[in-house]
């Protein structure tokens, strides 16, 4: 049984998302007027998450309604080779967002032609097949996208990008799109956190701070000969610095210059089925953080009518690709690795109406961000499962 304490968050969840989507039409309404052809579209979703053994991202193991999002974007072409656009976002995931309303993206695109386009703003960065609709919960059938490749935890950390990219698609359907910039992250965020933590060598510290200094990148997707077949693959490096101060009163600074990520990714679509499959695989350089982590997932989907749709999804990640299960740290090697099984169902309601299920097998804690360390009573536990429901409304 649930108290009423989970009802007055539901409650006060909804009640937020409503108000801060009111705020967001009236803020706008002015411009909506003077604007002609400006495509407007949104989306509003509240969630619940209940979990065994372990707290992730929220307090789950007793359910939680701490789980909605909002978003609303605004496009509006100006001339037939000019595009401007831009989506304001919030969520509430534990202490994830806590429904503060940030800029997702904003771009101006031009495009010269098929082969050749720019964009100039906050852009999403073309990590894997689908980081760039990560936040659009309509385009995919999953509540959480594969935590090996997508991790809720660090979503900030290769989400967008401020800079530059060029884009387009050559003769023989091969899209390709290159970038540089900065990444704007909050250092007092649960995932970046846990990154300070080991840059500090898991020593207290107060004040952290990180900054970039230079991302570069690029993706290449290929629309293959064999039809319902595309592969693609995308990397960036990244140069960044951080600084804390230790619990003595000293200063800590440390430069990563050359963080390197590389997926290699492949779906496939033939008539009700889907298949997909990415690996992810990451470099540190010398003296920042120890081991490279890597992870993969396979997984699919079936369509049963055009109201119904099933998936199911396997996917590992490893903190030490050398050392998958952590034997270093003996009985809690777990700690650095996660194995997860799930399945689940989406039900398009209607137009505007989408609701997902969906349960998770889950070994290792490796990827998952632990909402009360302090007050972990079944560290020892290391296997557990957790499952979700999710509303969402579109328009």
């Amino acid at each position: 049984m649930h108290d009423d304490r989970e009802v007055t968050v539901l409650s006060r969840n909804l009640g937020k998302l409503i108000s801060r989507a009111m705020l967001i039409a009236l803020a706008w309404s002015p411009v909506w007027a003077q604007l002609k052809d400006l495509e407007v579209h949104g989306f509003i979703s509240q969630g619940y998450l209940e979990s065994s053994e372990h707290d992730i991202w929220a307090p789950t193991r007793d359910g939680t309604f701490e789980f909605s999002e909002i978003g609303l974007n605004l496009s509006k072409r100006l001339g037939e080779n000019l595009r401007v656009g831009l989506q304001l976002f919030a969520r509430d995931l534990g202490d994830l967002g806590n429904h503060e309303v940030e800029l997702d993206w904003a771009i101006g695109e031009y495009r010269w032609g098929d082969t050749l386009g720019f964009r100039i703003g906050k852009i999403k960065q073309p990590y894997g097949f689908y980081n760039q609709e990560r936040d659009i919960d309509l385009v995919r059938p999953q509540i959480f996208l594969p935590q090996s490749v997508y991790p809720e935890g660090t979503r900030d950390l290769g989400l967008a990008f401020e800079g530059f990219s060029m884009f387009g698609t050559l003769p023989g359907n091969l899209d390709y799109e290159l970038y540089v910039g900065v990444q704007d992250f909050d250092a007092d965020s649960p995932g970046m956190r846990a990154y300070l933590v080991a840059l500090a060598t898991f020593r207290p510290f107060t004040n952290p701070s990180l900054t970039s200094d230079r991302l570069l990148g690029g993706a290449v997707r290929w629309d293959t000969p064999l039809e319902g077949l595309t592969v693609g693959i995308s990397y960036y490096t990244h140069d960044f610095s951080a600084s804390m101060t230790l619990q003595d009163g000293s200063f800590l600074d440390i430069d990563v210059d050359g963080n390197t990520q590389t997926v290699l990714s492949l779906e496939y679509q033939a008539n009700r089925w889907s298949l997909m499959a990415e690996s992810s695989e990451s470099t540190w350089p010398e003296g920042s953080l120890p081991g490279e982590p890597a992870g993969w997932y396979i997984g699919g989907t079936y369509r049963l009518d055009n109201r119904f749709e099933l998936n199911a999804n396997h996917n590992e990640f490893y903190s030490f690709k050398d050392d998958k299960d952590g034997t270093f740290l003996g009985d809690f090697g777990y700690l650095v690795f996660q194995k997860d099984s799930s399945l689940g169902v989406r039900i398009d309601i209607s137009e505007s109406w989408l609701l997902k299920a969906e349960w998770h097998e889950v070994e290792g804690l490796g990827l998952s961000v632990v909402y009360d360390l302090a007050n972990v009573d079944n560290i020892f536990e290391s296997d557990w499962h957790y499952f979700g429901v999710k509303a969402t409304f579109h328009f």
